[in-house]
């Protein structure tokens, strides 16, 4: 196996596991599902026709389309033809898509049926040609023409892919012409979904209901790549309601998921609420279960909820979280019915996973130990650093951005303060960036966000920080929070007219995030009516601004 390619990982599989289901959509069309031959062959048809169509070896192929079994055939299909994916994220605007593919000039852009209204608007503003495909089967409806009418009868041979070539360009912020491309290798995905496989203990029963956008390295190897590299199943659901998600979980009696702070949170959420539905005697009982419980070995827990565990199919055995910090109540309440919650760690600098927790070493609190092969040590001044087969080849284009992270020695300044512990358990206590980093794992720029946001001539000045949630479903959770000074003319105005000021810069706020994606909005405004404290450089102090903000709290 160490002869194998990623552009040969497929052909191996299919080989090995021929009809067996690999990838399905559930509440969605039930013809799109491949089994490990059906996907090899779709795959490798593409991969033709693609080159035929005039794909070349190191073009880009980006892909803005909702996770789903379509979308792992293109990815197969582009990484057979030597090109590289560029995943978009459906949340974003329009405005951080266009950065995007200002930066990363893209010859094929590929779209569902439901992104097509947006990809016509970027090609129209595009000036570099680009091609536009559908991925539907179906073209008959779409401005665009199906890869399916690409597709070749035939199967030609995979260009030959070195450890060292750029497989995935990942964008990690794209706001307002500032957009950071990834560039992870074949290797590091390799490694990424060998090593995940090694640590999970993943083979061909594992089946994964994925809920996750592929547009992120994490799902893109652990919640993709990984399960199919042990033989398991992957079924795609597009949507965070939890009555959906458990549906699917029960139809696809689900082994594993990789999920985020936000799922675990409101999953446990439903449970509770539908255990408050119960009467008062199966309550009791269900609460004395959950003060045992920490006591017994874990497949005795899983007895103990046997009939919750039922509910979503029986199977579960432990989830694995990502992309933020996840907090120790809803870790404790997981783990008291039958189901670890196994943390990890990375970026996307990392392709991504750095360190996790797993069935053979957890530890809570920890996000566990890096992953074989890799080495992790703390600077002096507390900041995680990193070097091995996981490190990105750069940053696209931008070499003199890459090695502001990277040292001459390899390794890779993550911008996190951290420890290992005497048992080589990493522990996360902050960063020396200024990330947000939001409960659903969203990383949120605030410089970006504050070139766009205060552009209002209600607001003379403002400042974005990561404050901690002290109420709500995101209680403990980073949030994004705005710390807005109103322009004169607003003042003025509000006073003549006898307005609210704060309800006025407010609306401001609002009117200016229509121009960001959601998941970066300010759940948070805050108006001070003194200057912002800045340096003599006249940058903001950032730790100055985050010490008002808590005093304000504590007052309120």
């Amino acid at each position: 196996m160490d002869t194998e390619s990623i552009s040969q990982m497929i052909q191996g599989k299919a080989r090995r596991f021929d009809s067996k289901l690999a990838l399905c959509l559930h509440g969605g069309d039930p013809e799109e599902k491949y089994t490990y031959r059906a996907l090899d062959e779709a795959s490798g048809r593409l991969a033709t026709g693609f080159v035929r169509f005039g794909l070349e070896p190191g073009d880009r192929v980006a892909v803005l389309s909702e996770s789903r079994p379509r979308w792992g055939m293109v990815f197969f299909a582009t990484i057979r033809a030597g090109a590289i994916v560029v995943p978009l994220d459906t949340w974003q605007t329009a405005n951080e898509l266009d950065a995007v593919l200002a930066d990363a000039r893209p010859k094929l852009l590929l779209v569902s049926r439901g992104q097509e209204k947006t990809a016509a608007g970027l090609v129209r503003a595009y000036a570099t040609d680009i091609k536009v495909l559908s991925i539907e089967p179906d073209s008959a409806e779409s401005a665009f023409i199906s890869i399916d009418d690409i597709s070749s009868s035939e199967i030609g041979p995979c260009v030959e892919r070195n450890a060292a070539d750029a497989a995935v360009l990942t964008y990690t912020s794209g706001t307002m012409g500032s957009a950071k491309g990834v560039v992870t290798t074949c290797g590091n995905l390799l490694y990424q979904i060998r090593s995940s496989r090694q640590v999970m203990l993943i083979d061909s029963r594992c089946a994964a209901v994925s809920i996750l956008p592929l547009s992120h390295l994490f799902e893109l190897t652990a919640g993709f790549l990984g399960v199919l590299y042990g033989g398991g199943r992957v079924c795609y659901c597009n949507s965070l309601l939890p009555h959906e998600i458990v549906a699917a979980m029960r139809e696809q009696k689900v082994t594993g998921m990789v999920t985020v702070p936000l799922f675990l949170k409101l999953f446990a959420r439903a449970i509770r609420t539908e255990i408050e539905k119960q009467p008062l005697w199966r309550r009791s009982v269900f609460n004395v279960f959950r003060r045992v419980s920490p006591l017994l070995p874990l497949k005795q827990r899983r007895r103990l909820f046997a009939k919750l565990h039922s509910s979503f199919g029986g199977q579960l055995e432990y989830f694995v979280c990502g992309g933020a910090p996840l907090d120790i109540n809803t870790i404790n309440f997981f783990e008291s019915i039958g189901l670890p919650v196994y943390q990890g760690y990375g970026l996307a600098e990392t392709s991504p996973v750095i360190a996790t927790n797993g069935p053979t070493a957890n530890r809570t609190g920890s996000v566990g130990k890096p992953l074989p092969g890799i080495q992790v040590k703390i600077a002096d001044d507390g900041e995680i650093l990193t070097r091995g087969p996981h490190v990105m080849l750069g940053y696209f284009g931008n070499d003199e951005l890459t090695a502001s992270v990277i040292d001459a020695d390899g390794w890779l300044h993550t911008g996190d303060i951290g420890h290992l512990d005497s048992d080589g358990f990493l522990f996360i206590s902050g960063r020396k960036k200024n990330l947000i980093v939001l409960g659903s794992g969203k990383k949120v720029q605030p410089e970006e966000l504050e070139a766009v946001l205060f552009e209002h001539p209600d607001i003379e000045e403002g400042c974005i920080v990561g404050a901690v949630a002290s109420e709500g479903l995101m209680k403990d959770s980073e949030e994004v929070c705005a710390i807005v000074v109103a322009s004169d003319a607003a003042v003025q105005r509000c006073a003549e007219r006898s307005e609210d000021l704060g309800d006025t810069v407010r609306r401001a706020i609002k009117h200016q995030a229509l121009k960001v994606s959601p998941g970066k909005r300010p759940t948070r405004i805050v108006l001070r009516t003194e200057p912002l404290p800045r340096t003599s450089t006249r940058k903001v102090r950032r730790p100055n601004v985050r010490q008002w903000l808590s005093e304000e709290a504590a007052l309120t």
